[in-house]
């Protein structure tokens, strides 16, 4: 029996069943029926207590969580949980955030597009409208499946609850929906309590919010053991206002992130080298990955889940006012918000026990949009081909993740609209275009620190990139509606 089969159930009968029904399913995905097939027969599974084939699909993504942050990629905070999946399943060294702040990462990754199709270009705003309803996200489509579907801890993509994740594809949400807040009041720097019960809002009750995401996680996968799900657990860590653990155990009555005056308010009540702050945030961070993984194994559904980490975008290395070393990018040159290599790529980790071999590392490029394709492969469904108003932009990884093929050649891109600079990245070489000054050409293989430019003496290669990426600045543009 196929380890990504999730089946525990040994009965001949039941056997021959699922095998009948796994033929089934993929003879109708290819004339595109498979949809409503599946939906029927992971509810009627779900109905019979009995796992289903298609495999539960776990997301953890941290917050500005640099390239060389954990100990897997160097760092040196002790992270021996998400350094476990690493051991255990795949590290990728060439990943990337599709934006190089939150909310267009987690545009991106929602609905498998880049995120100019869907508007959501940089970090929203208090009044932003948010992810249009017209988008349809991965949860919205593993819903489809039968998945019970949850997010837990940061949405960041519209403030508002009647745009929140319950209008796109999510059953179930505990968390915050702007970008930061104090980790222990909950209070945004709005001044505003942030932290929701689908669309109420909660009472605070002082838990260090890293802990009450992993909490609210572990109680949705308890809850659904039996049936298909997706879950979505979006830290803040490492995200400002930089604060301990141990602050929620010591917290001053009164004091909170906006009460604290001026440009210090992301700083919470520390001053200076910020390593220690960010060490212990990120070591909360891995204990929270690690309990997360221990209910899966506790619960013996490992084999059925795929548990992807990643981050949004990279660090951010200081802070105006002298403060430092707050992340690290490794070797990468720039931070978040830069298009320099460690504004965007990101640590990745694949883990999948009898499914993805343990141990394994890939240098393919991949990209946040990947992941959308690929869970829907996983989960039996047919995915939007590119083109159309739907149209995935990313490519399935589960043959790489299978120990296979690596996805084909193909050009990246990315645009930052504050700051007008692009960037496009074909095979090792990339282009970074800034807004003015002359363009900049890198080898990746053999300068990943992006030290020296060789566009001058690589003209004709800075044409064709320039020209790859006008055609894909052109294809972002809707075509004309035909009354």
């Amino acid at each position: 029996m196929s380890a990504g089969s999730g089946a525990r159930v040994d009965d001949p009968s039941h056997r021959k069943l699922r095998a009948a029904c796994r033929f089934a399913a993929r003879v109708l995905g290819r004339i595109g029926l498979a949809a409503g097939f599946l939906q029927s027969g992971a509810a009627a599974a779900a109905d019979r207590g009995e796992p289903s084939s298609a495999p539960n699909i776990i997301v953890i993504m941290a917050d500005d969580l640099g390239y060389g942050d954990i100990g897997c990629y160097g760092g040196k905070a002790k992270t021996p949980q998400l350094d476990r999946l690493a051991r255990e399943g795949m590290r990728f060294t060439d990943f990337h955030t599709n934006g190089a702040v939150c909310s267009p990462t987690r545009a991106a990754f929602l609905t498998g597009r880049y995120q100019q199709r869907s508007g959501i270009v940089t970090a929203l705003g208090e009044d932003a409208a948010g992810l249009p309803q017209t988008e349809r996200t991965v949860a919205a489509y593993l819903r489809e499946r039968s998945y019970a579907t949850g997010l837990f801890g940061k949405w960041h993509l519209g403030y508002h609850p009647e745009n929140g994740p319950l209008h796109h594809g999510f059953d179930r949400f505990r968390g915050h929906l702007h970008g930061a807040l104090d980790y222990v009041s909950k209070v945004d720097q709005y001044g505003r309590i942030d932290w929701w019960h689908n669309h109420q809002p909660v009472p605070d009750d002082q838990t260090y919010a890293t802990d009450l995401t992993t909490g609210d996680a572990i109680a949705f996968i308890e809850a659904n053991q039996t049936r298909p799900f997706f879950a979505f657990v979006s830290y803040s860590a490492i995200h400002f206002p930089w604060q301990t653990p141990e602050e929620a155990a010591h917290r001053q009555p009164g004091v909170r992130y906006p009460d604290v005056s001026g440009e210090t308010s992301k700083l919470g009540r520390h001053t200076g080298d910020l390593s220690a702050t960010v060490i212990a945030m990120i070591e909360s961070l891995d204990a929270g990955v690690g309990k997360i993984v221990d209910t899966l194994k506790g619960l013996e559904i490992e084999q059925r889940t795929l548990v992807f980490f990643t981050s949004d975008n990279g660090g951010i290395l200081s802070y105006r006012g002298g403060h430092t070393n707050i992340s690290s990018n490794g070797p990468l040159r720039g931070a978040k918000a830069s298009l320099y290599e460690g504004g965007h790529r990101v640590p990745a980790l694949a883990w999948w026990p009898g499914r993805i071999p343990g141990g394994s590392v890939t240098d393919a490029p991949t990209l946040t949009i990947d992941l959308m394709p690929t869970f829907l492969e996983l989960a039996g469904m047919v995915a939007p081909p590119p083109g159309g108003s739907r149209g995935l932009d990313g490519v399935s990884l589960v043959s790489l993740l299978d120990g296979g093929d690596t996805p084909a050649p193909r050009d990246l891109f990315w645009r930052l609209t504050d700051t007008g600079t692009r960037a496009v990245r074909s095979g090792a070489w990339k282009l970074v275009v800034p807004p003015d000054g002359p363009v900049e050409l890198y080898n990746l293989s053999s300068d990943l620190g992006e030290t020296r430019n060789v566009a001058p003496a690589e003209p004709q290669r800075v044409r064709a990139l320039q020209a790859a990426l006008a055609r894909w600045e052109q294809s972002l543009i809707p075509a004309p509606s035909r009354s």
